[in-house]
């Protein structure tokens, strides 16, 4: 089962949002949904949201979600990942309290949105009803000193700014542990050690029968003790020993950090894993591994025991807590989790975009004139073809995925850098001038330097 298109009207931050989540014109794929969509967008355009929406499979009047089973499958199954958000910590808490920074800024919108009445008031007006601190907090909300704005363009702004801050805090179990046998939810499964306990018998049940086969037929035919060797390397290599799977998968990663992880069938718990730090073959506890180790460990641990198949994964946030180099792997690590599963993640990470193709990618923005999300188009014209695209994050340097697709104003710390650039240019000229070799070379080493700081050699490399 994959997802093939989204309306939306009218729900929360959204108030008319259709999306197609299929392949363009002119793909091998054409019109067959997508197998995996990455979606950004500023905080507060609603990608978690759209997580949400996907996988409670929401259909209303407001809400049509379409879905597109395989022929050869009857799954609906779909698995939901937000990283960090249900750690052991968060969902040992029975109460979750907005932080006081939140909390605060949610008082002053809501006293803003009380004060707002329903005709047209000028700045000076507004100064007299919000107090200066409130001002100062939601200037870049609610734009009162525009006169062409109404009363009711404000408020809209203002309710958008409370969603936004209360949808942050929308991961509480009520809402997220499903009665939905199809819905699972990654790392508030409570059977994890179960199932990993019940695959791994099975595992040893069906290779220890096979091996009382092979012996038999070793004692009773000519079956030669070679082709039993290989006979049984054959039958493991067709069924997969979940425990090593894991472990390999989860140390292809780890190794980074000089750790590895070792699990045995008697583990019940995460924290009873193993976790070696091989620079000094000590033991580390779990509770002392790094957030992002554990981040990995409790996502992509539990997939692997469900081996998802014709299913959908969501995963809020994968790049939380890891370093580029391990956010660059994580696209590919999630894909091949299972069989022919549609992987949709909600990012903030460029690198992570970056392992997407231009028509996988949903960008969300604002529109401030109409208070509306859109989609942003990667193409020209009216037609989602693949040679219309204008946009291709796979083909980009980080830099310019960060200027044209994460709109960052500026390719680099501007102000700093253009003083260190005219600097360079002074020494290249007073480098020119000098005839003394021993000032020269003092100048050279200089100018050097201030190159390797501005990357200006690694420029020159390229």
């Amino acid at each position: 089962m994959k997802i093939e298109s989204l309306k939306i009207k009218n729900y929360k931050q959204f108030t008319n949002l259709e999306l197609k989540l299929t392949y363009p014109m002119g793909h091998k794929k054409e019109g067959q949904p997508l197998d995996k969509i990455c979606i950004i967008g500023q905080s507060g355009t609603g990608k978690t949201n759209l997580l949400k929406i996907i996988r409670d499979k929401k259909n209303n009047n407001d809400l049509k979600t379409v879905f597109r089973k395989e022929e050869s499958s009857n799954s609906e199954k779909i698995y939901f990942v937000s990283v960090e958000k249900y750690s052991q910590e968060v969902l040992s808490q029975t109460n979750i309290e907005f932080s006081s920074y939140d909390k605060q800024l949610l008082e002053k919108l809501e006293y803003a949105k009380g004060k707002l009445v329903l005709e047209e008031i000028d700045e000076s007006h507004n100064e007299h009803i919000l107090p200066f601190s409130a001002q100062a907090q939601i200037q870049k909300i609610v734009r009162m000193q525009d006169s062409i704005k109404t009363v009711q363009d404000k408020r809209r702004e203002v309710n958008w700014e409370i969603n936004r801050i209360k949808d942050k805090y929308s991961f509480d179990s009520k809402e997220n542990i499903s009665t939905n046998k199809n819905i699972i939810n990654i790392n508030i499964n409570d059977n994890v050690f179960e199932l990993l306990k019940e695959k791994t018998k099975n595992y040893d049940t069906e290779k220890s029968k096979y091996t009382r086969k092979l012996s038999n037929k070793l004692v009773h035919t000519e079956y030669s003790k070679e082709d039993f060797i290989l006979d049984i390397k054959k039958w493991e290599e067709e069924n997969e020993n979940i425990l090593e799977k894991i472990a390999n998968d989860i140390n292809h990663i780890i190794s980074n950090f000089n750790l590895e992880l070792e699990i045995d069938e008697d583990t019940n718990s995460y924290e009873e894993l193993i976790i070696k730090d091989f620079s000094t073959d000590k033991i580390i506890n779990y509770d002392d591994v790094s957030t992002g180790t554990k981040n990995l460990v409790s996502t992509l641990m539990p997939l692997r025991i469900h081996k998802p198949k014709d299913s959908i994964i969501l995963i809020d946030e994968p790049e939380n807590s890891f370093y580029p180099n391990i956010q660059r792997q994580l696209t590919d690590l999630y894909m091949n989790i299972g069989e022919n599963n549609q992987l949709i993640m909600a990012t903030h990470s460029p690198l992570i975009a970056s392992s997407f193709e231009p028509w996988e990618v949903v960008e969300l923005k604002f529109d401030k004139n109409t208070n509306q999300i859109y989609r942003e188009k990667y193409y020209e014209g009216d037609e989602d073809h693949v040679d219309n695209y204008f946009l291709n994050p796979q083909l980009l340097t980080w830099t310019s995925i960060l200027t044209r697709i994460f709109d960052l104003n500026e390719d680099s710390n501007f102000n700093v850098r253009e003083k260190e650039l005219r600097k360079y240019a002074s020494l290249d000229m007073e480098l020119r001038k000098i005839t003394n070799k021993k000032e020269k070379m003092e100048k050279f080493e200089e100018l050097m330097k201030l190159s390797e700081l501005l990357g200006l050699s690694d420029n020159e490399e390229n």
